[in-house]
């Protein structure tokens, strides 16, 4: 896969979840979160000034600038759904996500892996995700979400995912590919890091994916008025041709202080 293909993959499963690798310790808070319902996910790309970035990050991170456009770096949104996701073995419930990244290429002087990041956002509509991450103090925030989808001529199918409240109220509207046919991948993405009220929190993520680029035809609409505006470098209308992502996937967060 390509590392466009990557960078959009690991982004559009990123904040939803911090993942605990498998050497975490035992004493440490954690959270451990599994979609298992198969999950619709979607993915745009902008762009903020390293000025910017460096305003958002904490100083132990470096921002990796973007391929080609120096003095620029990557923000990567995603928006997934999933028919089911449990939290720390909990039962499983429908849930919307939507989130944001930056790739970080310095930790402390430290060069990372490509595919580190550092989450912006992420809101949910289960209010027990929502709740396990702040307990490790990051700022997770709960937003109201639905998702519709018709279906249309030769396999096609129309999704409206719309997210509200947080600050980061926008609409999707997709004219998506079936994908079915395409090959399950299987990453693994290097650790992450959130430095948060509590400490550092470091995430990895399995993923298990179907992904086609431009099987998707999307219009993003973000409220005048939000952090993807102001923030973020998000227009109010955004229309692209991008990946999509069905898959499945385990996060785990840990808090390591």
């Amino acid at each position: 896969m390509k590392k466009s293909s990557l960078a959009v993959s690991s982004v559009l499963l990123a904040l939803a979840a911090t993942l605990v690798p498998a050497s975490a310790h035992a004493g440490n808070p954690s959270v451990v979160v599994t979609s298992e319902g198969d999950c619709l996910e979607f993915g745009e790309i902008t762009q903020i000034t390293v000025a910017e970035a460096r305003e958002l990050v904490p100083s132990r991170y470096k921002v990796r600038e973007a391929d080609g456009t120096p003095g620029k770096v990557n923000v990567y949104m995603g928006d997934y759904s999933c028919s089911g996701i449990s939290v720390n073995g909990g039962r499983a419930k429908p849930t919307m996500i939507t989130m944001a990244t930056v790739e970080i290429s310095h930790r402390d002087g430290v060069e990372q892996p490509w595919g580190t990041t550092q989450p912006l956002w992420w809101g949910t509509n289960q209010p027990a995700l929502t709740n396990a991450v702040q307990r490790l103090g990051a700022p997770a925030r709960h937003v109201q979400a639905t998702r519709s989808i018709t279906p249309m001529a030769n396999g096609m199918r129309l999704v409206h995912n719309k997210y509200t409240g947080s600050n980061v109220d926008h609409e999707r509207f997709a004219v998506v590919e079936d994908i079915s046919s395409e090959p399950v991948q299987n990453f693994h993405t290097p650790v992450g890091y959130y430095t948060g009220t509590k400490g550092e929190i470091q995430f990895v993520y399995d993923m298990q994916f179907r992904a086609k680029e431009q099987a998707a035809n999307s219009i993003l609409v973000s409220g005048r008025d939000t952090d993807l505006v102001h923030k973020y470098g998000f227009p109010i209308t955004l229309t692209s041709k991008n990946t999509l992502m069905t898959g499945k996937w385990t996060m785990r967060a840990e808090l390591k202080r």
